[in-house]
């Protein structure tokens, strides 16, 4: 993600100036469609969150705190355990999902920036590891189990976001890991970080693995025998050529660190954030070159350009969505800063005028939207996202429930549910 002010700084003040009536977190309803409500207040600066078979609520805090929220009526809060983080700028415990096999082996999956002092460097600094979570529920830190590493993590644009897919595998989305450009990338402006297009790192990818962390036989790059290559350093152009990381299932990204499954389709969603013109939302294509550090939006160098990397897999995949920052020009929604994606509406609760959405917001600007999808599900319609609400903290999380409402988590603090109108 992208902070304007003080990179994840500001959750502190906005926990420190907490209350707990609704009112205080959503500052402003705007589509009577919807009803937003806190469901959770007063937490640490909450980075994600999932769901236990049984209803509990698994949340997890940029300072490597795991929590877990009982099922009503109680709805206690209480600490499972306590992961040593890095957490300079973006990086910390930054994402969580529960597996389908947790009933029979009791594990959950947590994506973080390992401390220093825990082990990690700026070149294994973000980790994917499983952790079993015992019946009194506490996490078994002696039960880690890797499932990816070597993610670079010096700076910022850490990733974080998980998913199980209708596979049953595990997706992972890892940023480029910084060093910005400052500018669009127009030619004849070169990246300033080419690891999203090098195919021998994790950074600027989704990746994709068994839940053992076993490398799945059909992930893209399994029988290519080189690829193109980076150094250590961001800045450097690829000049080689060397044996791809097999776990990649798709590249070319900035920092695609929220995405998700579209049940009715089984295509997957990622919003990637952008620099310093647009934000978009792309369905991904396993094995293909979604454009960074080459092009923004449907901007920039040429599509053609992606077809420099070994091996040579297409042009540059354009996203289905791409939002300006500041004010809307030719045609394209304005208002975006860092885009945070995004679910689908699901359930039988929600109408059929509903579930033809998608549920998305901005970290920065704090505005949650919803936007129509085209009649295949393979697009939106331009012109229709309409603004859900408008909070005081930073949405950075959208999670469906075991009910079908959509869960978003806060780093100010707070997990809101956003249901149908009418709605409990």
């Amino acid at each position: 993600m992208r902070m304007r002010v003080a990179p994840w700084a500001l959750a502190v003040g906005f926990l420190l100036a907490a209350c707990h009536d609704d009112a205080a977190h959503v500052v402003a309803q705007n589509d009577p469609a919807f009803q937003v409500s806190v469901e959770v207040s007063g937490l640490g600066p909450v980075t994600d969150l999932a769901f236990l078979p049984d209803g509990r609520m698994v949340i997890t805090e940029k300072d490597g705190t795991v929590r877990l929220r009982s099922v009503a009526p109680d709805h206690l809060v209480t600490v499972a355990g306590h992961l040593a983080v890095d957490t300079a700028s973006e990086k910390g415990l930054l994402g969580v999902v529960v597996p389908p096999g947790f009933g029979s082996d009791g594990r959950i999956v947590l994506y973080r920036s390992v401390a220093s002092d825990a082990g990690g460097t700026d070149l294994d600094r973000n980790r994917v590891a499983s952790f079993r979570l015992g019946e009194d529920g506490l996490l078994d830190l002696g039960s880690e189990q890797t499932l990816v590493s070597g993610l670079r993590g010096p700076a910022n644009h850490d990733g974080g976001g998980m998913v199980i897919g209708p596979d049953g595998k595990l997706y992972v989305g890892v940023g480029d890991s910084g060093c910005n450009s400052g500018r669009p990338p127009d030619p004849p402006s070169t990246p300033t970080n080419y690891f999203a297009t090098c195919l021998t790192n994790g950074n600027g990818k989704i990746l994709r693995v068994d839940l053992d962390g076993s490398i799945p036989v059909d992930n893209p790059l399994v029988a290519v025998p080189e690829a193109t290559a980076c150094g250590d350093v961001c800045g450097q152009a690829p000049a080689l050529l060397a044996p791809p990381r097999t776990d990649i299932w798709a590249w070319g990204f900035r920092n695609p660190w929220r995405f998700t499954f579209d049940a009715a389709t089984d295509l997957l969603w990622v919003a990637d954030v952008g620099e310093v013109s647009y934000e978009e939302v792309t369905i991904v294509q396993p094995g293909r070159h979604h454009g960074w550090p080459w092009r923004e939006g449907r901007h920039g160098w040429p599509v053609g350009q992606c077809r420099a990397v070994v091996p040579d897999t297409g042009d540059c995949i354009d996203p289905v969505y791409e939002c300006h920052h500041g004010p809307a020009v030719d045609g394209i929604d304005g208002g975006c800063e860092s885009i945070t994606g995004g679910a689908f509406l699901t359930g039988p609760r929600w109408p059929d005028a509903r579930r033809d959405r998608y549920v998305f917001g901005d970290n920065v600007t704090q505005d949650i939207w919803s936007i129509q999808l085209t009649p295949d599900r393979r697009g939106v319609v331009q012109g229709s996202r309409k603004t859900i609400a408008h909070t005081d903290g930073s949405p950075v999380s959208f999670r469906t429930g075991p009910d079908g409402d959509l869960f978003v988590a806060l780093l100010s603090g707070q997990v809101l549910r956003i249901s149908p109108a009418g709605g409990p």
